[in-house]
């Protein structure tokens, strides 16, 4: 009987894992095939000056020095009218020249056209208290988000505005993109969930946003609760809960012009781990049948992603006591241990090779969700923002 118990759990764990990582994108892609007849269209629309909504971007600033200058720069330069957008710069506590270097920068001449307000405040509050007091009061159609270090591809506005002439679209999300070409592996995962994101959209909705730039109606805004950490993913999805699209336009750029070290990395890896988690539990409605194809997806993407580090684990133990009880099921348990040195001799010696370096930010990944979901779970993750 115990024999029967370790492989129906080694066999389940195996399925799930992939299923998360191969199976689930091999049906969005046959999915979005299948529907090509059928097109859900999320082309932007063209529109006239007149027709364009009132947009406020908003970018909450901390210690961005040596950023915040070139940010305002793009700002002024990205082509939209200019009656109907509002800049708004947050800088929530800054300790460094943030402030003085944007005010510097709006009296260049090629910004001072640029309506931008800043927002200078004593004390670090955080990111989503100062959103949450700041939007309800804004008077404009769209709210836009962005980072500090994110530069917007000129016409980004433009297409976004022709999205949201569609009265069923509540959200619009560009696609990310670094400056330097930075690590294969970390360029590889980007473009893997540009495809995955791109493919969501064309079903109906993708699943949260990049963080970078995304954009939403102001009506479908409820506020977050203070201590969510991925803000661009639940703020998203509230608004597919409100029956409104979002969509995900690769048109659409916002480029990130900091490169992260290792340990920012890390960081951010955990960071949004713990968030995974936490997003797993407060959107668990998602999974309701009501929801169609997004329950499909939310489910198969996200809500099962931060325990797919106990399917591992599962996984590894349930071969280890298959092989004791017979020698044929040693290659499951040997095989595993075989990937995780290979791993761990990626980690030490740095080899050029595509597959373990790939194999390595997969695996590692995983280890940093459960990290993540360990920290949040325990309530030793402390996430203010910085």
């Amino acid at each position: 009987m115990a024999i029967i118990l370790f492989i129906s759990i080694f066999s389940l764990s195996a399925l799930v894992i992939l299923y998360h990582h191969f199976g689930y994108p091999v049906m969005l892609k046959y999915l979005v095939k299948k529907k090509t007849s059928q097109h859900i269209e999320q082309k932007s629309a063209s529109l006239s000056t007149k027709e364009y909504p009132s947009i406020a971007l908003v970018i909450p600033v901390y210690n961005e020095a040596n950023a915040i200058a070139e940010k305002v720069r793009n700002l002024a330069f990205l082509d939209y009218p200019l009656d109907k957008l509002q800049v708004h710069l947050i800088f929530d506590g800054c300790t460094d020249h943030s402030y003085e270097l944007a005010h510097q920068a709006l009296q260049e001449p090629m910004c001072k056209t640029l309506s931008c307000e800043l927002h200078n405040e004593s004390v670090n509050r955080g990111k989503l208290a100062q959103l949450n007091q700041l939007i309800p009061n804004l008077e404009a159609d769209i709210i836009a988000l962005s980072d500090v270090t994110a530069l917007l591809s000129i016409d980004a506005l433009q297409i976004a505005a022709g999205h949201f002439a569609n009265k069923d679209v509540g959200a619009v999300c560009a696609t990310y993109r670094f400056l330097s070409n930075g690590e294969q592996q970390e360029t590889a995962y980007w473009q893997y969930q540009t495809a995955i994101k791109l493919r969501e959209s064309l079903l109906g909705s993708t699943l949260g946003a990049h963080g970078a730039f995304y954009l939403f109606r102001k009506a479908l805004f409820n506020g977050l609760p203070s201590d969510t950490i991925n803000d661009d993913f639940i703020l998203p999805c509230q608004i597919i809960k409100q029956s409104q699209r979002v969509i995900y336009d690769d048109n659409m750029v916002a480029v990130e012009i900091e490169p992260s070290d290792l340990e920012q990395d890390f960081k951010r890896r955990v960071r949004i781990s713990a968030g995974n988690f936490q997003q797993s539990i407060r959107l668990s409605s998602l999974l309701h049948p009501k929801h169609g194809i997004t329950a499909f997806m939310f489910f198969s993407c996200k809500w099962i992603r931060p325990f797919i580090p106990v399917f591992f684990i599962a996984a590894l133990l349930s071969s280890y006591f298959m092989s004791l009880e017979s020698i044929w099921f040693a290659p499951c348990f040997y095989g595993q241990i075989g990937i995780y040195f290979l791993v761990l001799a990626q980690h030490l010696l740095k080899s050029n090779n595509h597959i373990l370096i790939k194999l390595h930010y997969l695996v590692t990944g995983h280890l940093l969700s459960l990290i993540g979901a360990v920290k949040y779970i325990t309530g030793a993750y402390n996430a203010p923002w910085r």
